[in-house]
């Protein structure tokens, strides 16, 4: 056989081959639907009764997850019983050095109060942002992790939070949480600012946010009474205008990290703990905790709308008497 004949009957038996195997190829049924382009959104969800008592004996059936007032069927449904995930964002910065045994002190009886299959990261923020240990169900390396944590001068809230949230947590599957202990005041983030975190938390839905504020006000007033009793005594004229500029400048300071931390949680259906006091810190622990042993986990597929990014979500939940908690929405990643 001559080659131009082994090549026809070589083209011949391909061009057979590939119709076959197109043959073959299953079709979807006309009924089945496609999600060619749609991402799974997955929403946290509290439900409690109207007295306070978390309602955890709920089935898939009672709840209804609207996306833009249009009802979406529910395609994922995860249980209370199922494992967490948690990042634990600890500021070390120099408001918080004095009480930093005790805040780590309550950081351990939080791990004492998980369960085996729970996981969690340790993330110490002050002049930077140190990752003590990833995700890890390991109680003897979290604790060592609490230990390592010493402390700075300043405090990168910003970078921590988009670290944790953005970074960190972003690729991870399952219900998962972010506990930042932290007065909210940012005075080192360079390259994160306070937008590009909440952006990350609009954009990653199913991350919910407790943050634990524990007050610094009264220390931080102190240190400034002293530095302006000190120019009192050398009789600068200025130590009166100073001074009162100063606090004005502090409300300012507190007022919009309250709000902040607030922002945080309400977008991602989580809560503010405060620990005004010491005392208060293990109390807001236990409640996170808690809670997050009641957390159900809702997924659906979004509609596919290509020019609207911006999202609104309810859910809500068919058992008389009970009340939901979770995000408002999210915002779609371009």
């Amino acid at each position: 056989m001559t080659w131009l004949a082994r090549n026809a009957v070589f083209s011949l038996l391909f061009l057979l081959l590939m119709q076959q195997t197109d043959k073959q190829k299953p079709t979807p049924p006309e009924d089945e639907p496609l999600k060619l382009h749609s991402t799974l959104v997955q929403v946290p969800v509290i439900v409690k009764e109207t007295g306070g008592r978390y309602l955890t004996d709920l089935k898939r059936e009672e709840f209804s997850i609207y996306e833009d007032g249009v009802k979406r069927d529910v395609e994922f449904f995860g249980t209370v019983e199922e494992p967490f995930n948690v990042a634990l964002l600890i500021d070390s910065s120099g408001s918080t050095v004095e009480q930093l045994e005790h805040i780590k002190n309550a950081a351990l009886a939080f791990i004492d109060n998980l369960r085996p299959q729970d996981k969690v990261m340790i993330v110490e923020f002050n002049d930077s942002v140190s990752i003590h240990t990833e995700l890890t169900g390991d109680r003897s390396r979290i604790m060592r992790a609490i230990g390592d944590i010493k402390p700075g001068e300043y405090t990168q809230v910003y970078e921590a939070v988009y670290t944790a949230v953005w970074e960190r947590l972003e690729q991870i599957e399952g219900r998962k949480a972010v506990i930042l202990f932290s007065d909210g005041i940012d005075t080192a983030s360079s390259e994160i600012s306070l937008e590009d975190t909440l952006d990350a938390i609009i954009e990653s839905e199913d991350v919910i946010i407790y943050p634990i504020r524990y007050s610094t006000r009264e220390d931080v007033e102190r240190k400034l009474e002293k530095k302006f009793t000190i120019q009192t005594a050398s009789n600068n004229p200025k130590s009166k205008e100073d001074h009162d500029k100063a606090l004005r400048e502090l409300d300012r300071s507190y007022r919009e990290a309250d709000e902040y931390l607030f922002e945080m949680a309400r977008l991602s259906g989580g809560v503010v703990e405060r620990a005004d006091r010491l005392t208060d810190l293990k109390a807001a622990f236990g409640r996170i905790t808690d809670e997050l042993r009641r957390q159900y986990l809702l997924g659906y597929y979004p509609p596919d709308k290509k020019n609207d990014k911006n999202r609104r979500i309810s859910v809500t939940v068919s058992r008389p008497g009970a009340v939901v908690r979770a995000r408002p929405g999210y915002r779609v990643a371009q």
